[in-house]
């Protein structure tokens, strides 16, 4: 598995984040519209995963004993907000609720297409992000336990983390609840289980999980040529 400077990464996120969001407020300024200003916060929350993933891959390699429940303790509130990250993929319906206003008398005008590319710069960091996120917590646990323990940890990121964004998205919980308001989730948690939601679950965690095998073989592939 090969090892990322996570330094140059997080420069790279940084800058491809302001990029974005620049872009949001250059196409509300052209427009005279604010209604994707809400895609900011939200990738705010899309960046909190990362964070905690750092600091634990970071608390790894501390040589002191106290380190490893840290790194613990950041990769449980990484899965807490981990769902953040993609939850911003569902931001497309709002493309659709306002489809209204995108249609003229020779079709879709340029409106649309300025606010399609707004949002999905906005789902390709966030995307990015949890790729990133994940990819840190397997690389250490890949060191720690092995190859296998590191994909079974990938395989219930991804299936937790679709099941985030099912409670966010459709039950409009928020990832402090968890810690804020446990009687509303457990409650809602009861409610979820329907073949719907399993069905999201599904879908949307292939979804996930496709990305993050194709973005990892592009990785470590290009290190075995490389090496070879």
């Amino acid at each position: 598995m090969r090892e990322l400077n996570y330094i140059k990464i997080f420069i790279y996120l940084s800058i491809v984040t302001v990029v974005t969001v620049g872009l949001h407020y250059a196409n509300a300024a052209w427009l005279d519209q604010r209604y994707f200003r809400f895609l900011i916060w939200n990738l705010f929350l899309g960046w909190i995963p990362f964070i905690f993933s750092y600091v634990a891959y970071v608390f790894s390699y501390v040589k002191w004993k106290g380190a490893i429940w840290l790194a613990i303790a950041s990769g449980l509130l990484w899965l807490l907000f981990f769902p953040n990250s993609s939850y911003i993929v569902t931001d497309l319906v709002h493309l659709t609720a306002r489809s209204s206003r995108y249609y003229g008398g020779n079709g879709l005008n340029f409106t649309y297409w300025y606010d399609l590319i707004v949002v999905l710069m906005f789902v390709w960091v966030g995307l990015l992000l949890g790729f990133l996120s994940m990819y840190q917590l397997q690389e250490v646990i890949y060191k720690r336990v092995g190859r296998m323990a590191s994909w079974i940890f990938v395989l219930a990121g991804c299936a937790l983390g679709s099941y985030g964004v099912l409670l966010g998205r459709v039950y409009r919980l928020n990832s402090w609840d968890a810690l804020t308001n446990r009687s509303a989730l457990i409650a809602l948690m009861q409610e979820s289980v329907s073949r719907p939601s399993l069905a999201f679950c599904m879908f949307f965690g292939v979804f996930i999980l496709t990305i993050y095998a194709t973005l990892y073989y592009l990785i470590n592939t290009r290190t075995t040529r490389q090496s070879s």
